[in-house]
């Protein structure tokens, strides 16, 4: 091992001090996880005291093996190579030695580790809490509770027709979406889903005025934070600025002002007026005044004071934070109660407490709840700080030391969670100094890409820096990576230090790039390469030249492992039609929606068809599935039979002898083999469970052979346990709760054992290849919309965490309003995730790192034009514009690469019955 983080590292298992790791990628955080977890053991009388928390069943697997790994080689004596390994050897010898004397079995009963998930944890405590969980120990945890807030709503909505309260909030609701329920039906999904957020300020233990007065208090407060934060920035220019603020009102014949503005919220318009002082109307630094500004022209003491703003400018030039604050002052808020957006919010604040009710209802008559609610639970049966549990009291003596890995995912709930479950520590610390209870937590800041799911990397910011309930930790930071070779790893620290901010910042949940040291050589080809492609057809070229990379990397038999990671499924698609197109065998995680699939899409149409025999559309689906082809001029005249005035539906149709009669011989073979089947399934109906009677009926049809191949029947498979599941549940064909299931679910898709792995970056994470393809890094997201509601959390300058909460008030971009503030606050942290995403991909690579992207060129200067500000590649993009081999556009020649056909279609077409 590098001696670079080695005191580091050995610091870390020192079992009565507390820590906070920051561990970068490839660092070898989980070896550190488990040398920490083996060094605590002898410190407890139960094993059960330690408890490791990870976010992942496959974490908390991978941890628990290799515990229990290290303890078996101890046991056996097997021999050991390197210091590295030799410490842990030693810290297993220890843990077995005091294993014996306690008599704890561990070896024989792995249970007892106390390695868990997160959830996996909370679901122990609301079991163990029942009454105070409020839904029992038999409640389900459901990973889509997408049909539960749908009930709710539904709840809520029923009570439209009520002389409650609520019912006034909600009709003003639907009229300011016009009636479009629907369109508020998915805010308050939306709403459900992210209520952990919310509850506690919106909740059922406050009346819908304290949110109001909250509010309000948390916009004034947030303004002076902003405003004494600048006021701070602008201490060291504070004197010459207010010399030359003061000169240029001179000018303009307006009043000099005596000091900088204050962080008052009131003192808005004179900090608005400084900011036309320093920036253009397009938010860029000024780089000259004129008269305009109130610096005319001009020889002598003019001339002087127009030299110093000029000087001044150029030197904030390079003040990037500062210029970011100073555009925000023209969106910052002040609450204007009688606007439309502020009225919106107060009947909201009426509803979404009653909504909540409902949600519970539901829970109690399903026997399921969300992942959020058994953490709520699981808070609850912990109690309030002023009030612990008496399994709060129970869990504060078991738990002695507590290991948390990748911290930066932490969301609010689980933060509250380590709060309560450390309560108390810090005073015991005091009384028990010589057996203090301790925490380790490991994160890297730099891979928080889970912002979507909640996750928020200020959270771990504030663990670090404040610690919990008194136990403060020391701050290490591990800086070896044992995963790429020395050239990737200087690649990514030159060009990545530019895309992070300068420094860490809790408040705005900024994470700063931490260098890293490499301990592996540099090969002799090149790390990195940067592929850029422009001109007619370009993302197909870029496709193809994947392909060929690909291709030729498995021919040479000199690179191993193989991934392709993008940020979305949709850019994967053409990568995959190249590979298949050269031979090359892939497997792709969770890429194509299962709906999709031809198998799955005649199934389900079929589905439709038995659950509902007027829908024509099903109906006509199933007679042009492969089991059936029936040709198009015989579709059309059963399509018109019921519109001729011979009536009835399709299914009913296929039963009548004059509609077979107009169909050609052909037709009536293909149809009658329909039929057929069909009435043999309708007499089977109620005799068979749901998932059988559909299976035979597709069985006697031929669905099977309308496979293309055996990824076809996983695909099936996948589909009719969908059905055996409706069926437990008691849903029957329920056709809206199949196609929401659809939509979360993904096809079967290649050999799990391939060379060639495809996936998206978000999947990739803890992973690692020898060759990493990174595609379509160019690529933008769609626009941003404008949501009828935004919120977010916001953590004072004094570390108290807030909620806002803002309604679109239709008001124009960059002006005044809580709801632009916290448009501008989702992009910034939008693009700052983009950046630690691409950092993600770019760390996952051992050998080699290729780099593409589509980018458009300039007609008149040929230059690549930069790309949008929301790709991956721009935070990246000016220090590799010369890097880049740009590749113009050029149409494929014939038969090189052409859009390949279809073989699964092919197939499928051969298969009709002659």
């Amino acid at each position: 091992m590098s001696v670079n983080d080695a005191p580091q590292r050995e610091r870390a298992l020192d079992p009565a001090r507390s820590f906070c790791v920051s561990a970068p990628a490839g660092s070898g955080k989980t070896e550190l996880l488990i040398q920490r977890y083996l060094a605590l053991l002898p410190r407890v009388e139960r094993p059960e005291q330690v408890l490791a928390i990870t976010f992942t069943r496959k974490a908390a697997a991978e941890m628990r093996e290799r515990v229990l790994a290290a303890l078996q080689a101890a046991a056996a004596a097997e021999p050991v190579t390197g210091p590295h390994q030799q410490r842990t050897r030693d810290l297993a010898l220890a843990a077995l030695a005091w294993e014996r004397r306690q008599q704890w079995q561990l070896l024989r009963d792995i249970a007892r580790f106390n390695i868990r998930t997160i959830d996996g944890f909370c679901n122990t405590l609301t079991r163990q809490m029942p009454i105070l969980g409020r839904f029992g120990g038999q409640a389900a945890a459901v990973d889509d509770a997408g049909e539960l807030y749908l009930e709710a709503v539904a709840g809520l909505f029923a009570q439209l027709d009520d002389n409650r309260p609520v019912a006034a909030d909600l009709r003003a609701l639907l009229l300011h979406f016009d009636n479009d329920w629907k369109r508020l039906q998915g805010l308050l999904v939306a709403m459900l889903a992210r209520r952990e957020q919310w509850q506690d300020y919106i909740g059922l233990r406050h009346e819908p005025g304290y949110a109001e007065q909250l509010l309000t208090a948390t916009v004034e407060t947030m303004v002076g934070d902003a405003l004494a934060a600048l006021r701070t920035a602008l201490a060291p220019w504070a004197e010459e600025l207010l010399a030359l603020q003061a000169f240029a009102a001179a000018q303009l014949g307006r009043e000099s002002p005596s000091a900088l503005p204050g962080a008052d919220p009131a003192e808005l318009p004179r900090w608005r007026e400084l900011r036309q002082l320093l920036l253009k109307q397009d938010g860029q630094w000024r780089q000259k005044v004129d008269v305009r500004q109130g610096f005319p022209a001009g020889r002598g003491p003019q001339q002087d004071w127009k030299a110093r703003m000029q000087a001044l400018l150029a030197e904030l030039a390079g003040q990037e934070s500062l210029r970011e604050a100073l555009l925000d002052l023209e969106v910052l808020p002040a609450p204007a109660s009688g606007d439309q957006g502020w009225r919106l919010l107060l009947h909201l604040f009426h509803v979404l407490p009653v909504l909540a009710a409902q949600l519970l209802l539901v829970f109690q008559r399903r026997g399921e709840v969300d992942h959020t609610q058994i953490a709520l639970h699981a808070l609850q049966a912990l109690g309030e700080d002023d009030a612990p549990t008496d399994l709060a009291l129970r869990l504060d003596y078991r738990i002695e030391h507590l290991l948390v890995d990748e911290f930066q995912d932490t969301a609010i709930n689980q933060f509250r969670l380590l709060q309560r479950l450390t309560r108390g520590w810090g005073d015991h610390n005091q009384l028990n100094p010589r057996q203090p209870r301790s925490f380790l937590i490991v994160g890297d800041g730099m891979q928080s890409i889970y912002g979507f799911r909640d996750a928020n990397v200020s959270l771990f910011l504030r663990a670090r820096e404040e610690g919990f309930n008194g136990v403060l930790p020391e701050h290490l930071e591990l800086n070896c990576n044992f995963r790429s070779q020395a050239g990737i790893v200087a690649w990514v620290n030159r060009h990545f230090r530019q895309a992070f901010p300068a420094r860490d910042n809790s408040v705005r949940g900024e994470i700063a790039f931490a260098p890293a040291v490499a301990t592996r050589d540099a090969s002799a080809d090149a790390a990195v390469a940067v592929d850029v492609f422009t001109g007619a057809n370009s993302r197909h070229r870029e496709a193809a030249f994947i392909g060929d990379e690909v291709a030729t990397a498995l021919a040479q038999r000199q690179t191993g492992s193989i991934a392709i990671l993008a940020r979305s499924r949709g850019q994967l698609q053409p990568i995959l039609a190249a590979l298949r197109s050269r031979g090359v065998n892939y497997n792709a995680q969770d890429i194509d929606a299962l709906a999709t699939t031809a198998v799955v899409a005649d199934l389900f149409s079929l589905c439709r068809a038995l659950a509902n025999p007027a829908d024509r559309i099903a109906w006509l689906a199933v007679l042009r599935a492969p089991w059936c082809g029936l040709l198009l001029a015989d579709l059309l005249r059963v399509a018109r039979w019921g519109t001729a005035g011979q009536g009835g539906s399709v299914a009913a149709a296929l039963q009548h002898p004059g509609l077979l009669a107009a169909l050609s011989e052909d037709g009536r073979l293909r149809a009658g083999h329909v039929a057929t089947a069909l009435q043999q399934a309708q007499r089977n109906r109620d005799r068979l469970a749901l998932r059988v009677w559909v299976e035979q009926l597709w069985l006697q049809l031929g669905g099977p052979d309308c496979a293309v191949d055996e990824t076809g029947l996983h695909n099936a498979e996948q589909f009719l346990q969908l059905l055996e599941q409706a069926d437990s549940e008691g849903r029957g064909l329920d056709i809206p709760w199949l196609r929401r299931r659809l939509a979360s679910l993904y096809a079967h898709s290649g050999d799990p054992a391939a060379r060639v792995q495809v996936m998206t970056l978000h999947r990739a994470k803890g992973l690692e290849f020898d060759l990493v393809i990174l595609p379509a890094l160019a690529a933008a997201t769609r626009p941003d919309e404008r949501p009828v509601l935004l919120w977010d959390d916001y953590t004072d300058a004094r570390g108290e965490r807030r909620f806002l909460l803002a309604t679109d008030d239709h008001s124009q971009p960059g002006t005044p309003g809580l709801y632009n503030t916290l448009q501008r606050v989702r992009k910034r942290k939008s693009r700052a995730e983009n950046a630690r995403l691409l950092y993600v991909g770019a760390t996952r690579a051992v050998q080699r790192l290729q780099l593409t992207a589509c980018l458009a060129q300039d007609t008149a200067s040929g230059e690549l034009r930069p790309p949008s500000a929301n790709a991956l590649l721009h935070p990246l993009w000016q220090p590799l514009a010369a890097q880049a081999v740009v590749h113009a556009g050029e149409e494929p020649q014939a038969g090189q690469d052409s859009p390949a056909q279809n073989p699964a279609l092919l197939l499928r077409l051969a298969s009709l019955p002659k």
